[in-house]
C-alpha cells in the first residue's frame, strides 16, 4: 500500500503563553494529486497547524510523515536541503517577500540554500505561472497583489515540491484576482500531480477547490470528509454552524455561542 504524501498522527502544538493547546491532536493525510481543504473560523488553529506541518512551529506531541518519512523534528532548512519536497504560499506576499530582493533572486533562493543549480528556473516558472519575462529584474512592491502571489508561487515551485501549502493564498485579493490565482493552482495540480494542504476561510473558494475537508474548531479536528459530504450535509453542530453562515453571508460563529 502506497503511503500517503503528508499524514499527520495525533499532532499537538502548545505554546507556554496560552492556557490550551493551540492545536490539539490533529490526525489527517493527503495523498498526490489531492486537495485537503482545512476550515473554520479565525483562531481556530489552522494557521498554526500549516507552520507546524512546514517546521515553523513546534509540534508538541505526535509526528508527520512525509511519503513515509519522519520529518517531524526536521528544520525547514535541514527538510530543503534533504528533498523533502514541501512548500508553503502564505496569505499575504507583501510580507512574506523580501522587498530587497528581485524576483529572479526570490524565486531561486530556495535551490541556493539547497545548494542545487538554479540556471534557466527563474525563467522557466516566472512562464509556468504566468509573470512577463521582464519581471526578474524588478523587485516585489512593483507588482500588483496578483502577480506578488504568482511570485510567490514561483518560489515555492522552485524547489520542486510534491505538497503545496496554502494559507488563505487569495483572501488578500480581489475577486477576479482570486479566480485567476485559483485557475493557476488547478492547472499546476492537474499538470505536476501536487497535493495541497488548502486553509481557507472561504467556503466558496474551498468547494472550487477541494476534494476532502477538514473541519477546525479550538485546534481539533470535529469533522472530516469528502468535500461535498461535509460541505452539503455536515455531521457536527459546529460544522452546521460554520455552513449555515457561509451561506447567509455572516460571520462565522464565535467560539462561545457552541458552548
Amino acid at each position: 500500500m502506497t503511503a500517503p504524501l503528508l499524514a499527520l498522527d495525533q499532532v499537538s502544538v502548545r505554546y507556554a503563553s496560552r492556557r490550551s493547546a493551540a492545536v490539539e491532536g490533529v490526525t489527517l493525510s493527503i495523498d498526490a494529486g489531492r486537495t485537503l481543504g482545512i476550515v473554520g473560523e479565525s483562531g481556530c488553529g489552522k494557521s498554526t497547524l500549516a507552520k507546524a506541518v512546514m517546521g515553523l512551529a513546534p509540534v508538541s506531541a505526535g509526528s508527520l510523515h512525509y511519503l513515509g518519512q519522519d520529518i517531524t523534528r526536521m528544520t525547514p532548512r535541514r527538510r530543503l536541503q534533504a528533498g523533502i519536497g514541501m512548500q508553503i504560499v502564505f496569505q499575504d506576499p507583501q510580507s512574506s517577500l523580501d522587498p530587497r530582493m528581485r524576483v529572479r533572486d526570490l524565486i531561486t533562493e530556495p535551490l541556493l540554500i539547497a545548494g542545487r543549480p538554479s540556471a534557466g528556473v527563474a525563467e522557466t516558472l516566472a512562464d509556468q505561472v504566468g509573470l512577463p519575462s521582464d519581471a526578474l529584474g524588478s523587485r516585489p512592491h512593483e507588482f500588483s497583489g496578483g502577480q506578488r502571489q504568482r511570485i510567490a508561487i514561483a518560489r515555492a515551485l522552485a524547489a520542486s515540491p510534491q505538497l503545496l501549502v496554502l494559507d488563505e493564498p487569495t483572501s488578500a485579493l480581489d475577486l477576479s484576482v482570486q479566480a485567476q490565482i485559483l485557475n493557476l493552482l488547478l492547472d499546476l495540480q492537474r499538470e505536476h500531480g501536487f497535493g495541497y494542504l488548502f486553509i481557507s476561510h472561504d467556503m466558496a473558494v474551498v468547494r472550487h477547490l477541494a476534494d476532502d475537508v477538514a473541519v477546525m474548531y479550538r485546534g481539533q479536528i470535529v469533522e472530516q470528509g469528502a468535500a461535498s459530504e461535509v460541505l452539503d450535509a455536515p455531521r457536527h453542530v459546529y460544522s452546521q454552524e460554520l455552513m449555515r453562515s457561509a451561506m447567509s453571508g455572516q460571520a462565522a460563529p464565535a467560539v462561545e455561542s457552541l458552548t
